[in-house]
């Protein structure tokens, strides 16, 4: 017979940090009424839809319904849940300091970081994956498309990502005003280059290549989510800096001129070259806001903490 001090509910290669979180997470009584709102919603919505349905003989009012809940669960997993990590960087670099405990267990800031990342994303997770019965059934009503269903699916996914990264990143500064500052900053960009990306498909729209089209402006869209996520972990690197290596340079400033000047270049390569053009703009500059911190070496760590 195991002991109860032989077992555990999570397998000990993933990170403490994640476990925590994910454990209070689960606790928390936002992520119970949040996902007790998000069943309730598509139980309403599905029941309307198949008595219209059997009543009226006509989609058009489920369509409508199905296009309201759409956007419940866009406002809802990428901005209401996300809002929940409004503190997270608190609880380590605040009041009571646990960024030594952390350190002290050979945790770096990046470990941190993820952990409190995959957290925010494995809590919307639950929740989407909890409304799989209601694609399911829309499915099989005939009043969903595969296609758009797996679209939205990987678009929700990927900006709740980044909406969980720019809090997180915020989350660091003990200012209100200045974390909803931070917060209002760094969505505004995001929206002005998705906005801006949309110049890429107007100068692709006379290649023909409907399939490559769609492929590559759903690439440009990833690439603008998986931008903002390493801007918003960017930020929250150079908030425990101080904490795991003091010769460091600062990055917070750098980060925030890249947010800046992200939509300026999506322009300039959209008209340049076309969606191919930004793309490849798009995966560069990923490539550079990771090698602004691409994870300090044991040794350099060690050699930053000599006195």
């Amino acid at each position: 017979m195991v002991s109860g001090s032989e077992t555990s509910d999570f397998p000990d290669r993933l990170s403490p940090v994640f476990v925590r979180d994910l454990r209070q997470g689960l606790r928390a009584h936002h992520f119970v009424w949040v996902f007790i709102l998000l069943q309730l919603l598509a139980l309403i919505s599905t029941l309307v839809e198949l008595a219209l349905i059997q009543v009226i003989g006509e989609r058009a009012q489920g369509e409508a319904l199905s296009g309201m809940f759409q956007v419940v669960l866009i406002v809802t997993l990428c901005g209401i849940l996300p809002l929940t990590m409004f503190g997270a960087l608190q609880n380590e670099i605040g009041p009571g300091r646990n960024i030594e405990l952390l350190l002290t267990a050979s945790l770096t800031r990046w470990q941190l970081l993820r952990g409190k990342l995959f957290v925010g994303c494995a809590l919307s997770g639950l929740l989407l994956g909890s409304l799989l019965p209601y694609f399911l059934i829309r499915y099989f009503l005939g009043s969903l498309e595969p296609t758009n269903a797996f679209l939205l699916i990987g678009a929700v996914v990927l900006f709740n990502a980044a909406a969980n990264a720019i809090i997180i990143g915020a989350s660091g500064y003990t200012n209100y005003v200045g974390r909803c500052f931070v917060i209002g900053y760094f969505l505004m960009f995001l929206l002005i280059s998705l906005i801006t990306s949309l110049a890429a498909s107007n100068f692709t729209s006379a290649t023909g290549m409907r399939v490559f089209e769609v492929a590559t402006i759903a690439g440009i869209y990833a690439c603008v989510a998986i931008l903002f996520i390493a801007f918003g972990l960017q930020l929250g690197r150079a908030r425990v800096r101080l904490f795991e290596n003091p010769i460091d340079p600062p990055s917070s400033a750098v980060v925030f001129i890249l947010v800046f000047a992200t939509p300026f270049l999506i322009g300039i390569a959209a008209a340049a070259g076309g969606a191919i053009a930004t793309l490849i703009l798009l995966t560069l500059l990923i490539l550079l806001i990771f090698k602004i911190d691409p994870g300090a070496s044991k040794k350099n760590r060690l050699k930053g903490l000599q006195p």
